[in-house]
């Protein structure tokens, strides 16, 4: 245990989960606030609540009544002029918005993109092989599922780079940068509105902005403010948090590298290695809710208007939970974490999210099986919202390209 924090109590109550100090040391606070007060306060950002029990969130994540989704939860505010759809949207509503896209987000639907997925891998992982080393997140893991989001919205693949940039302002600078996130709101906003003028000019595809501009919800057409704020959140979805989870799995694994050599030998247990690397290496802290009516939570007094943070990260190292929670166990069973979510919220592309990143580290043990890191790991720098490396370098034995064409 970190003595900063253990002799510094006024830490603890001012708790900054955008700061570079919870960055490094995010995981020992979970430990401080779970034993001394599961449902903290903090006095940043205005004040708000800091659940980090697991049965807490857990319960939290259910009381949809209590914790509500509306945009106001916001720890800062997102900048954003109209709600995220649907995570900003609570049930039964909420049903209703998930409905549209919840066909192509299917686990039939995840399951038969394996092999687009696995063509894709081997396309970037071709473009640097023969050297030698690379930035694997900046290399694979951040293009691969910015191309399929884009890919699934039916916008231009090969700007993916620039939509990264903006979703990153978005994610990862508005606490410190207010002003370059909101450039990245106004631009990601422009080009939707672009791509939907488009369709109207030009007609409606398969895409899935095109479902999205066509749909109904409880009879009446979307507006314009929510058809953007819909395509908005696929984009956030898609462009952050998978590449994130698979960059600290690629950390992970070269520091284990008997947990590497075991994947290699036994490349069937990836399924449980991916739920348990979900568990202990989540990228997404927690989920934002705002209090509706005065009431008694955990121990304390929950007022309307109160802002909390229910810390999916924290519960997933709650030991009473999970014994021996920071250590990594791919045969840990049950393996009930909560990196998606649960309840009405839970991630509408989590079958998405679990193929790609399969895809990603098996391909990655396959054509670069004795990589190592080779320099600074570079996180990035606000982990309040996301917890990632954004630069990954790494050496491994040079191979040759696969791709035919």
């Amino acid at each position: 245990m970190s003595t900063a924090i253990s002799a510094n109590d006024d830490l603890l109550a001012n708790v900054d989960h955008h700061s570079a100090y919870f960055r490094e040391h995010n995981y020992e606070i979970y430990e401080q606030l779970r034993e001394r007060c599961p449902v903290a306060h903090s006095n940043a950002w205005g004040g708000f609540w800091m659940l980090v029990d697991y049965d807490d969130v857990y319960a939290a994540e259910q009381d949809t009544e209590t914790f509500s989704c509306a945009p106001a939860k916001q720890i800062p505010s997102a900048g954003t002029p109209d709600p995220f759809i649907p995570i900003d949207i609570d049930p039964p509503l909420l049903q209703e918005y998930r409905r549209i896209t919840l066909p192509h987000l299917s686990p039939t639907a995840a399951k038969r993109s394996e092999g687009y997925f696995r063509r894709l891998a081997t396309e970037l992982i071709d473009e640097f092989i023969e050297t030698g080393s690379t930035d694997i997140v900046g290399r694979l893991t951040t293009p691969l599922p910015a191309i399929w989001i884009l890919d699934l919205l039916g916008f231009d693949r090969s700007r993916w780079a620039e939509w990264v940039d903006w979703i990153h302002s978005v994610v990862h600078d508005r606490s410190a940068e207010p002003e370059k996130a909101a450039e990245g709101v106004t631009n990601i906003y422009a080009n939707i509105m672009g791509e939907m003028q488009r369709r109207r000019a030009e007609g409606f595809g398969d895409d899935l902005l095109s479902v999205i501009m066509q749909a109904r919800v409880n009879g009446e057409p979307m507006s314009d403010p929510q058809i953007i704020g819909y395509a908005f959140m696929m984009l956030l979805g898609g462009m952050d948090t998978t590449s994130g989870l698979t960059g600290n799995a690629l950390i992970q694994l070269d520091r284990h590298r008997d947990l590497r050599e075991r994947l290699i030998r036994e490349p069937e247990i990836l399924p449980k290695a991916t739920e348990e690397f979900l568990r202990h290496s989540t990228p997404v802290q927690g989920q934002y809710r705002l209090i509706t009516r005065d009431c008694e939570f955990g121990g304390q007094h929950l007022r309307k208007g109160d802002r909390a943070m229910l810390m999916m990260a924290a519960a997933n190292r709650d030991p009473k939970i999970f014994p021996d929670p920071d250590r990594l166990d791919f045969d840990r069973m049950p393996n009930r974490h909560m990196a998606f979510g649960v309840g009405p919220h839970r991630c509408l592309g989590s079958n998405f999210a679990r193929v790609m990143f399969g895809v990603m580290i098996s391909e990655v043990l396959r054509r670069l099986p004795d990589y190592t890191i080779s320099g600074e790991i570079e996180m990035f720098p606000d982990a309040g919202d996301v917890y990632a490396p954004r630069r990954l370098p790494i050496r491994f034995t040079p191979g040759p390209r696969l791709a035919t064409g």
